[in-house]
């Protein structure tokens, strides 16, 4: 499936966590400008986003915008948590992209929620994918089910000394640090 964002109207705001002066859709738009303003802050579930690869903008009942999602990064605002896609737009010549640009919304269903989901024909070739484990089986998410966890534990053993208090210990001393030299670079 494929995940739907309405935009609303273009309206000017204050700087966003994504570094944004404006958001909404306006006419003569770029399928670039389409994406950045499409791509986040939504108030949605994280877990069932982060299962959708591609993402259609649309903007006046049109799609304006399909990109492919990489990962979600969660935003604290002053109305809550939100939800950003990270991803990038698919170009021209793209199957996916080529068949939906410029076309109705596909989740054209009268309702005002913005975020709407939808399977689309073209997509099917590309939700699988290689497991990120190394095991050489497809997968529609990154893993495999449990393939996540013997990534983990494979590199625990070969960097840590088969040790997971070592690698906590690694993890926390790091993060430690970057947080550190994130302070001290403000």
């Amino acid at each position: 499936m494929a995940l739907r964002l309405k935009l609303g109207n273009y309206e000017t705001q204050y700087v966003d966590a994504l570094g944004r002066t404006w958001v909404g859709y306006f006419p003569r738009m770029t399928e670039q400008e389409a994406w950045e303003s499409g791509r986040g802050l939504w108030k949605m579930s994280s877990e069932r986003a982060a299962r959708q690869r591609f993402a259609l903008i649309v903007g006046e009942g049109l799609v304006r915008a399909v990109g492919e999602i990489t990962t979600l990064s969660v935003h604290s605002t002053p109305t809550g948590q939100r939800v950003a896609l990270e991803g990038h737009v698919l170009l021209e010549g793209h199957p996916v992209r080529d068949a939906w640009v410029g076309k109705p919304d596909p989740v054209d269903n009268g309702s005002q929620n913005p975020i709407g989901y939808c399977e689309l024909p073209e997509e099917q070739p590309f939700l699988l994918r290689p497991c990120a484990c190394g095991c050489g089986e497809d997968a529609e998410r990154d893993f495999k089910p449990g393939h996540d966890i013997r990534a983990i534990q494979a590199r625990v053993r070969d960097h840590f000394g088969s040790s997971p208090l070592t690698f906590i210990t690694w993890i926390d001393a790091t993060l430690a640090n970057d947080s550190t030299s994130r302070q001290r670079a403000s």
